[in-house]
């Protein structure tokens, strides 16, 4: 072979080579290492994965390449503190889901890494009087979902009781629900804490549901009624729908989604917001210092954009105006008069509150809950004896209703301190709810002295008329026989 000829063999070689380069740099490698990411959240797997898989479909068909996802998963507040534990030097890429709550303090501590998603301009900055993306202008996190919240119920057990529906949070306190609801203790939840500020804050701000009284010691005795309604107080929010779904109690207080999912499993659930309900974001974003920080920002540019809600909106409700979700989730913009959002919500005004409510609430209510339900029992059946004239009656609601002086203002439960308060709202509750019902028995007493009193007095009234009626007919036996004996003798 002549050098000539070996050149051109080489050069053809390189040439191949070149080719075959060129060819492997525009096949999709799927086949190769994947690109990675690693997601820390709370969701449950059907939500989870089905949201994923959708991910990694776009992933595929956008970059021409395959993506594998690790999910670290736990509950909310755990997350929350497993990243602050890496404080910066995170195992995970992004924190999706948890409450807002979360990520504003993630952002503060500089755990957040920001990243302006495309269409940023088109996602509303405050919805319902709720930030849906970092109010700071640093795109740190982007709500990621929306949270309502209302009363589900179970409507197979409702027929079985004769209970109607509630449609409306005032219908809760109504003597028909007695032992029919179930609810979280909200010490031991912050969406069910989040349920008891909203409705207390719209008591505070005398406007909105239509509502019978107004004001701060209104709300809480409001809730103390409620509560005896309350058969039981569960130890987590989870296990409120799964109560109702089996016919354990009839009628639940839940985020939105809970219900969503009993239906969704068959169950012949009932929902609605109670007329009225203010919103939470579930947001999500990239952890500072995040391993895979480019697959990090393409999740989030998945998971904000239309195609993620509306995955997103077949479990949640979405968080965008133009992603449609899948019966039986709502939204608040497709279904806005399903979905009647409190406009101007104060945050401000609820973030306040938190501790403060959730306890109080908690010690003064949930810890005698016993004596609240044997207190309010006895008042429904003096009600149902139509006594709420008495004295012992009016006595027993005074003393149910006593919201515990320290805190009967809202200026004054927000001065107190609440771990020295904490024995005080339960012995003031213990106090004034066992008065209560010793008053309301007091009045039944008196209704039974009285009607036993009252059926003495007829009981001597009849025997008065039978000894009129036989004197009567002695003495008219008596006349006739002398009559009879005068005749005779003529």
């Amino acid at each position: 072979m002549t050098l000539h000829s070996r050149t051109s063999v080489k050069t053809i070689i390189l040439c191949l080579l070149l080719l075959g380069m060129s060819l492997l740099s525009v096949i999709p490698t799927v086949g190769a290492n994947p690109d990675t990411l690693v997601l820390l959240h709370p969701h449950s797997a059907d939500v989870a994965d089905d949201v994923i898989n959708d991910f990694k479909e776009w992933y595929s068909e956008e970059y021409g390449v395959s993506i594998s996802v690790t999910q670290l998963t736990m509950d909310s507040g755990a997350c929350y503190q497993q990243v602050t534990t890496w404080n910066g030097e995170p195992e995970a890429d992004v924190m999706w889901g948890g409450g807002e709550y979360y990520f504003m303090s993630l952002a503060e501590k500089g755990l957040l890494e920001g990243y302006t998603v495309s269409g940023d301009d088109d996602i509303e900055d405050v919805f319902g009087g709720w930030p849906l993306k970092d109010p700071e202008g640093q795109s740190r996190w982007y709500a990621a979902a929306l949270s309502t919240f209302g009363i589900m119920w179970n409507n197979d057990y409702l027929e079985a009781h004769g209970v109607t529906a509630p449609q409306t949070w005032e219908d809760l306190t109504n003597p028909e629900y007695y032992g029919h609801v179930v609810m979280c203790d909200p010490a031991k939840s912050g969406s069910t804490t989040f349920i008891t500020i909203m409705v207390t804050e719209h008591f505070i701000v005398e406007e909105g549901w239509g509502q019978n009284a107004t004001g701060w010691q209104n709300a809480w005795k409001y809730w103390a009624k409620l509560a005896s309604n309350v058969g039981l107080f569960t130890e987590s929010s989870s296990a409120v729908p799964d109560k109702v779904a089996i016919g354990e109690y009839g009628i639940g207080i839940v985020i939105d989604y809970y219900a969503w999912e009993q239906f969704k499993a068959g169950v012949n659930i009932g929902f609605n917001n109670g007329g009225a309900t203010s919103i939470s974001a579930d947001p999500a974003g990239i952890l500072k210092g995040a391993p895979h920080l480019t697959e990090a920002q393409r999740w989030m540019e998945y998971l904000i954009g239309k195609r993620g809600q509306e995955a997103v909106g077949r479990h949640r409700m979405p968080m965008r105006a133009d992603a449609a979700p899948t019966s039986p989730v709502l939204s608040a913009w497709y279904n806005a008069t399903d979905v009647p959002v409190i406009p101007d919500y104060s945050r401000d005004m609820h973030n306040a509150m938190f501790s403060l409510t959730r306890e109080m609430f908690s010690y003064w209510l949930v810890t005698n809950h016993n004596v609240v339900k044997a207190a309010r029992d006895k008042m429904i059946e003096c009600e149902a004896l139509g006594i709420q004239s008495y004295e012992d009656y009016q006595s027993a609601v005074e003393q149910y209703n006593m919201v515990p002086e320290s805190s009967d203002t809202l200026v004054k439960g927000l001065a107190v301190d609440r771990k020295v308060e904490a024995a005080n709202w339960e012995i003031w509750g213990a106090t004034h709810f066992e008065a209560a019902k010793t008053a309301a028995q007091n009045a039944i007493d008196e209704y039974e002295q009285n009607l036993q009193e009252e059926q003495e007095r007829e009981q001597q009234a009849a025997r008065n008329r039978m000894y009129t009626y036989v004197g009567g007919g002695i003495a008219v036996v008596v006349i006739i026989g002398l009559l009879y004996y005068y005749t005779k003798r003529t």
